[in-house]
């Protein structure tokens, strides 16, 4: 029995082939260009490839998956997007799909290690490992080019690194290092973490303020963290500014942008298309992101109304609306020469917020919801490791908030560890439609926390027993 589940999880499926449409393809098409011809594009004509070179995403998952592929001149990208793919093209996609497995046993390895670091537990270091390991969202993952799997690994390190600078006097260089670090690459792979970036600029600039007025108070605030002090703080955003300039300088010369990707604009505007929904109308948004049949049932007449706008594959949805020059909330209100600029729509988004404060509100609630049930069912694998996998995605978005305030208001310091993770929920759901999947990111670190509350109550019960 415990071979075969072995077996189910290390399976990898053949059938599916990289994104061929939308914004999703440009992590693929990225990271083949870049090994073929040493160039960021995402074009799949080769002739295009040096004029269209890409700034819509952010590069770091298609540069790491690019040093691992190695295209001969045989094989182009015009083979893998036709109807019946040649031989030795699907052999190549079949190959570079390995690497998405790696890197998922990597992000296993390392949280193993993370909570044995912590909780030196052996049993819960295994379980944490096991969670992610047996994860049918992210083996499904590993089937296509998303940057998910590659996120939560950097957000686990990340988090880890920042909730050890602050807890422990030996080697917190080094940690404060490998929380720096991991966050630039964050922002290389996901842009929304720059907002992270500039959350900790008023984090750190609170916390010295605080410091600086104990210290005059003579009041000793060492029972919460460590003091980290100026100069380290200094050094933990030039880090981080190392890593992302270089590719900001290049889409400014490339594009005229000084930006991480152009695609904030955009991420905004689809948001902000929501807003066109009358506010009794948004509760049966709420009830079409649930999964709950018996629930729908019961609203069906109304459900069958209002889907079309929350249902991606309509085609006078939302999301479908606003890339629409003249349909778009925020598009059609620009002028000709403003509708491609990201900074006149990311304004003009913005603009339309600020008039509905109350709306966006409630549906930052609904995107939350959605953003809580991420589809984990996949007839490849065991019913019992989609409902394992269901149950840690859907708890994570659900407590995380709920544990992060518990911790505010107990002065627990691993409130830093869960920090990160409520801020990209608080950010998908009050910035982006929230799409399931990028709650994934958040799955290994909530783990961690979940094995940490394990160990103490352990630890609690033997100490009781004794």
């Amino acid at each position: 029995m415990f071979s075969f589940i072995f077996v189910e999880i290390f399976h990898v499926s053949n059938n599916t082939l990289p994104s061929r449409h939308g914004d999703d393809a440009v992590y693929f098409n990225s990271a083949f260009n870049i090994s073929k011809f040493k160039i960021s594009s995402s074009q799949i004509e080769e002739y295009r490839v040096e004029n269209h070179k890409n700034a819509i995403k952010p590069p770091l998952y298609s540069f790491f998956i690019a040093q691992f592929i190695n295209p001969d001149k045989n094989i182009n990208l015009e083979c893998v997007y036709k109807k019946t793919i040649p031989t030795n093209c699907l052999e190549f996609v079949q190959e570079a799909k390995k690497i998405n497995l790696y890197i998922h046993y990597f992000h296993v390895l390392l949280i193993y290690i993370i909570i044995l670091i912590i909780t030196k537990n052996n049993f819960l270091s295994f379980l944490g490992g096991f969670l992610l390991l047996s994860s049918t969202y992210f083996l499904k993952t590993t089937n296509l080019f998303l940057t998910e799997n590659f996120s939560s690994l950097l957000v686990l390190v990340h988090s880890f690194g920042f909730y050890m600078m602050f807890s422990t006097k030996k080697n917190r260089s080094a940690y404060l290092v490998i929380s720096s670090l991991t966050l630039g690459l964050l922002i290389l792979t996901k842009a929304i973490f720059l907002y992270w970036f500039y959350f900790l600029l008023v984090f750190f600039a609170v916390y010295i303020l605080k410091r600086k007025l104990f210290n005059v108070l003579k009041i000793n605030s060492n029972h919460f963290f460590y003091y980290l002090n100026e100069k380290k703080i200094i050094y933990f955003f030039l880090l981080t500014l190392i890593i992302i300039t270089p590719w900001q300088l290049r889409n400014f010369i490339d594009k005229g942008e000084f930006k991480i990707s152009l695609q904030g604009g955009n991420v905004i505007a689809e948001r902000v298309e929501y807003l066109k929904t009358k506010t009794e109308d948004i509760k049966y948004g709420i009830l079409f992101y649930t999964p709950f049949k018996s629930i729908k049932n019961r609203y069906k007449d109304e459900l069958k109304k209002t889907s079309f706008m929350f249902d991606e594959n309509s085609l006078n949805s939302h999301y479908i609306n606003s890339d629409n020059f003249e349909k778009g909330y925020v598009l059609s209100e620009l002028k000709w020469n403003e509708k491609n600029k990201p900074d006149k729509i990311f304004e003009k988004s913005l603009e339309i917020i600020k008039k509905n404060p109350i709306k966006h509100l409630y549906l930052t609630f609904m995107f939350y919801v959605r953003g809580i049930f991420l589809e984990t069912q996949n007839n490849e694998y065991p019913i019992y490791l989609q409902a394992i996998s269901s149950a840690v995605h859907w708890s994570s978005i659900l407590l995380t908030p709920i544990i992060f305030f518990h911790k505010l208001l107990v002065v627990d310091k691993k409130i830093l560890l869960i920090m990160p993770s409520t801020f990209i929920i608080v950010a998908y759901s009050f910035f982006t439609d929230f799409e399931p999947r990028y709650g994934s990111i958040i799955s290994s670190t909530y783990i961690l926390i979940i094995m940490i509350y394990l160990n103490n109550i352990f630890k609690n019960y033997s100490t009781n027993e004794k």
